[in-house]
């Protein structure tokens, strides 16, 4: 948006763009033409894109940067600098002419890392648009592990997103990384389930007031496919999650026993205990009512209705600062899990918050992960 500060009025800057915009910016592009300049995900991964600031074009949104995802985007005199990142790569460095005439190449500005990366090993992603619910296609990306035999069976791990308006973006994460876990010898799938960012308003609204069903039938109907997964062992499964992803790990273990492990964390178990959360005002809209409004409608949403059902061996795992997901939402999972005697493991990290971010912290988080679904499910194929 812009704001006129002589009068105070404010007015969009694009036109017919559908998409949350982010980092904007004013430029000139190499011609000295002023533009505007700005983030957007879009389909699974994020883009740079400039828009004129007048003429016949003004305010027009146009896609400059190929990807797989681009970000921390900035610009001088004719140029843009930003981070070029994928599943596979972490965040490199690049520059890249901002020419509103034809397209530039990006080229690298940052090369210490190359010999790091070169040594690892290969890695491979596949992108599908696979049915989901009511058979509508849904973006679903495949990581293989490094020595990939299509001739022989592996296991597999279905790996949910947070949020839920949030997408699993192709691009580096020192958290939640696919192809770190894909080298332990399993598949990953990933699905952009309705709901998920960057595919438009609609799709990322179509779960207001309903947090579980289409969800819930996106990765049920994804995972896996004849095709293109015919070399995943069923009998080895699993799915994993945080925050959103893992409210939908306990929803998951309430409607269906495909998986043979699961992992929560900082998931999401009751929610009308969820009251204690630091965002609050917003759960009327996402349930379409607060408790008292209608307690039947935020009932049906919520997990911990589904215990009975309840037969997958699950990881719990929880920070004691998280005010997001109060840690007493992992102590009810965990617990009615050793009540019903479901196999579980509760890993408690009373110095972390939403996220474990401390260095230590995160290399146990993914020893204990890491060995929880090999135990489970395995690791390579058969």
């Amino acid at each position: 948006m812009l704001i006129e500060r002589s009068s105070g009025a404010i007015g969009s800057a694009l036109t017919q763009f559908d998409r949350s915009v982010s980092n904007p910016t004013f430029a000139t592009c190499a011609a000295g033409t002023p533009i505007f300049l700005f983030e957007a995900e879009r389909d699974g991964g994020t883009r740079c894109y400039f828009a004129p600031r007048s003429g016949p074009k003004a305010g027009t949104p146009q896609p400059f940067t190929a990807g797989p995802s681009d970000r921390g985007l900035a610009a001088s005199s004719g140029t843009a600098v930003f981070l070029r990142s994928s599943f596979c790569a972490p965040p490199r460095l690049m520059t890249q002419p901002l020419d509103l005439e034809k397209a530039a190449e990006a080229r690298p500005l940052s090369h210490f890392d190359q010999e790091t990366i070169d040594a690892w090993p290969a890695c491979k992603i596949e992108e599908r648009q696979l049915p989901g619910f009511e058979g509508k296609e849904i973006q679903t990306f495949i990581i293989y592990p490094p020595d990939f035999d299509p001739s022989r069976k592996w296991p597999l791990v279905q790996m949910v997103h947070g949020g839920p308006h949030n997408a699993f973006t192709n691009d580096w994460s020192f958290r939640w990384n696919p192809r770190l876990w894909a080298a332990q010898g399993w598949v990953v799938t990933i699905v952009n389930f309705h709901g998920s960012s960057g595919f438009g308003p609609e799709f990322t609204g179509s779960i207001t007031g309903d947090s579980g069903t289409q969800a819930l039938a996106d990765i049920l109907e994804t995972t896996p496919r004849p095709e293109p997964q015919p070399s995943v062992d069923k009998e080895r499964m699993a799915a994993a999650g945080a925050s959103y992803g893992g409210y939908m790990m306990a929803y998951l273990n309430g409607h269906t026993d495909k998986f043979k492990a699961m992992v929560c964390h900082a998931g999401v178990y009751s929610y009308a205990s969820q009251m204690a959360s630091d965002i609050v005002v917003s759960r009327k809209r996402a349930l379409g009512g607060f408790p008292w409004d209608d307690y039947d409608r935020m009932d049906r949403q919520s997990a911990n209705r589904f215990a009975q059902n309840f037969k997958t061996p699950t990881l719990v795992l929880h920070g004691e600062k998280d005010y997001r997901v109060p840690v007493t939402q992992g102590f009810e999972y965990y617990n009615t899990l050793k009540q019903k005697g479901v196999p579980a493991r509760l890993v408690y990290f009373p110095d972390e918050n939403h996220w474990i971010l401390k260095p230590q912290n995160s290399l146990l988080w993914h020893r204990e992960v890491f060995d929880w679904l090999t135990k489970y499910i395995g690791s390579g194929p058969t």
